[in-house]
């Protein structure tokens, strides 16, 4: 391993030149335009840059060049360099900092691409540099343009063409003479003005020139012993700033050579499971299915699973089972919309829970209704008790067990149940749980869903999703019935209401708001729950014998509903407290 600076013309020629390339494990370019002047502005301050990390191999290792104009859009792979992917050919990869190097070669060398496809140079104003930049912290903002700028914008790739043969104080000189006549400035200014271009170009000068500023680690594969292994294992851990590389993009790295739709298959699941980016399933998740389906347990962060023959044997099932696994990925997608009715990913506590599902309906698809009650009420319990929040990896290869296989019996919901009760998880709804603040958006959830067949959080309009709303209204439960926070918030008094309805929505008693509601011939049942005040919301009286009746009758109703659906237990219906009274409602409290 060798430690040495290098200077940055020298760089970008290897650059140029294919000597310098990135491996296919190296995801794609995604600084934007801030970031890129950042790292100018930080050079021209002699601030210090990390570390360069390079990897000099002549292994058969798939290279990509440097795009020569930036385009975030492009399609790596018609930037791979196939004479020097081979064995037997030396070429250096760079394992950190293609960020940084992509951004110098496309200020000093190269371009940007616009929206509309047009290639931006870089442009600096040479007079900048005194002071910070109004509303900015920087004391330079490049330009990026498809036109020629005038003075005093200065085109940075004159640096290594036009004025390559050129020393700094010339160009310099040039460029004050041509300042003089079309700058008002007075002799103090452009005494100041023209220190600062002599200061600029000599320091972006010194920046190319000399080997100063950047400093190069590289890791000699030729003369010692840097196995690729241990390579992707040196990658993942400097990767972990800036641009992080995540154990999916270790994976994708590893298997895109095999199969290089891997990728592609895979973000295209996850597009699809997130039903129009409503749930946040992340890259990593569909490969968490694909392994434990495969037999390779959870962990996506493991090498070993990747390389060599092991890695050849995953590969070759994966791609040769895809149409498999994809029936099953859209059969679990159909669940989560269909049976779970999730919109949101707010009511998803854990998505990990989701991996034993998928397995499941790998093995057993096309599940009975009996079995989807089972998932469905598994789904629930894992996200209420939390099953998956300590280990998530280890139990998931605990379901192994009991999903991973044929199921003639349905959805071994019982087998599951009794793990983590052994465990000393909780696995049935108490009490104690409708009173927990934290579940009682996912309480709610359950219940709106069994109630009226979709999600509250299923709005046509963005903006609108639905928020936790009293029904008898909180501040007027404390300030006249005394009321404490455990009974305001009790469950049986809580409802979602959409967000631009709980705007608009005034401190009204409930018998007013909610007859309203009804008189506009707006279904209350699935608000209220309990029939007789979904029927006659004139007897919800303003009293607090009322108001405890109505709570406790609605929360056993709430209890009930969920003990159908997470415990599979259908309990009777409880008696009614009250006795149904159409009278008149108490007067509005003033």
């Amino acid at each position: 391993m060798s430690y040495k600076p290098k200077s940055l013309f020298r760089m970008l020629e290897d650059v140029e030149q294919k000597q310098l390339l990135l491996p296919h494990i190296q995801r794609p370019f995604v600084w934007d335009e801030d970031q890129m002047v950042r790292l100018f502005d930080s050079l021209m301050r002699n601030y210090p840059v990390q570390t360069l990390l390079f990897w000099r191999t002549k292994e058969p290792i798939k290279a990509r060049r440097f795009m020569t104009v930036v385009d975030r859009d492009a399609d790596l792979s018609t930037l791979y360099v196939p004479e020097k992917s081979v064995a037997d050919v030396e070429k250096t990869f760079v394992l950190d900092g293609q960020q940084r190097l992509q951004t110098l070669y496309a200020l000093f060398r190269g371009a940007i691409l616009d929206p509309q496809h047009a290639s931006l140079e870089a442009y600096v104003d040479l007079t900048q540099g005194r002071r910070e930049l109004e509303g900015t912290d920087m004391l330079y903002r490049l330009k990026f343009s498809a036109e020629p700028l005038k003075l005093p914008y200065y085109r940075l790739r004159n640096l290594m063409e036009r004025d390559a043969q050129r020393d700094a104080a010339t160009i310099a000189d040039d460029l004050n003479d041509a300042l003089d006549p079309i700058l008002t400035e007075t002799a103090e200014e452009r005494r100041l003005r023209s220190r600062q271009v002599n200061r600029n170009i000599a320091q972006m000068r010194t920046l190319l020139r000399e080997e100063q500023h950047f400093w190069v680690e590289e890791l000699d594969g030729i003369a010692n012993k840097f196995e690729y292994r241990k390579i992707l294992d040196i990658f993942v851990r400097v990767n972990s700033g800036g641009t992080k590389l995540t154990a999916s993009d270790l994976m994708f790295a590893a298997l895109k050579e095999g199969w290089e739709d891997i990728e592609e298959n895979t973000e295209q699941t996850v597009e699809m499971l997130n039903l129009s980016d409503r749930l946040k399933f992340e890259s990593s998740f569909p490969l968490k299915c694909l392994l434990v389906a495969h037999g390779e347990g959870a962990e996506v962060n493991e090498v070993s699973k990747f390389t060599g023959e092991r890695g050849e044997r995953l590969l070759k099932g994966l791609r040769e089972d895809w149409d498999r696994s994809e029936a099953a990925f859209q059969e679990l997608r159909d669940f989560i919309e269909q049976e779970l009715r999730l919109f949101s990913d707010k009511v998803v506590r854990s998505y990990n829970a989701f991996v034993p599902l998928f397995s499941f309906l790998y093995h057993n698809p096309k599940p009975n209704e009996a079995s989807r009650a089972r998932m469905r009420a598994y789904y629930h319990k894992a996200q209420l008790f939390n099953w998956f929040g300590a280990s998530g990896d280890a139990t998931i290869n605990a379901m192994h067990q009991f999903v991973d296989q044929r199921c003639p019996a349905g959805f071994p919901l019982e087998d599951i149940v009794a793990y983590f009760k052994r465990r000393g998880f909780q696995t049935e709804i108490s009490d104690a749980n409708l009173s927990d603040n934290r579940m009682r958006a996912l309480l709610l959830s359950i219940v709106y869903v069994d109630r009226s067949g979709t999600s509250p959080f299923n709005v046509r309009f963005k903006g609108n999703e639905p928020h936790v709303d009293h029904i008898y209204p909180q501040s007027m439960l404390r300030n006249h019935l005394g009321q404490l926070s455990a009974q305001i918030n009790d469950i049986g008094n809580l409802r979602y209401v959409g967000a631009t309805d709980n705007v608009r929505k005034r401190a009204e008693l409930p018998a007013d708001y909610f007859g309203r509601l009804k008189r506009d011939g707006i279904d209350l049942s699935r608000h209220l729950l309990v029939q007789e005040f979904a029927d006659t919301p004139a007897q919800m009286k303003f009293d607090l014998t009322t108001f405890t009746a109505f709570r406790e009758r609605r929360r056993a109703e709430i209890r009930r509903t969920l003990r159908r659906v997470v415990d599979l237990v259908d309990e009777p219906i409880p008696p009614s407290p009250v006795t149904l009274d159409a009278s008149p409602a108490a007067p509005a409290v003033s």
